[in-house]
């Protein structure tokens, strides 16, 4: 039978594993939304881009057909600009599906360490 040491010892150990993967969490999360903040950031700044030059296109052409091609060509690069960007937040989020899944397989092995610990102590 274990003492009152023991048992208070076996808690301290989980309620420390616990924190630790709270903080880790918290980590990750923190570093997860930043990174999907940055590329929102970037997209939304294409949108500004495009604008831009839209502007810029009808201030300095003087032909109809010239301002259509000139729209043309700032859509083009806007849409292929917008694609890569997309490839871009789909790639930081398969990241982050892995660094999840690492986290909480990291989670299990140290939860089950702990539990062995504790049975054997017993």
């Amino acid at each position: 039978m274990k003492t009152s040491a023991v048992n208070l010892e076996v808690m301290k150990e989980f309620g420390v594993a616990g924190f630790e993967a709270a903080r880790s969490l918290g980590e990750l999360n923190l570093r997860t939304w930043e990174k999907l903040v940055e590329k929102q950031t970037e997209t939304f700044g294409l949108f500004v881009d495009a604008g831009i030059e839209m502007v810029k296109a009808t201030t300095e052409v003087k032909e109809a057909k010239e301002l259509v091609n000139a729209e043309m060509a700032v859509a083009k690069q806007f849409g292929e600009n917008l694609v890569v960007k997309g490839r871009e937040a789909l790639q930081v989020t398969n990241d982050a599906r892995d660094d999840y899944r690492s986290w909480a397989e990291q989670g299990v092995e140290i939860f089950t360490k702990q539990v062995n610990k504790s049975v054997k102590a017993a």
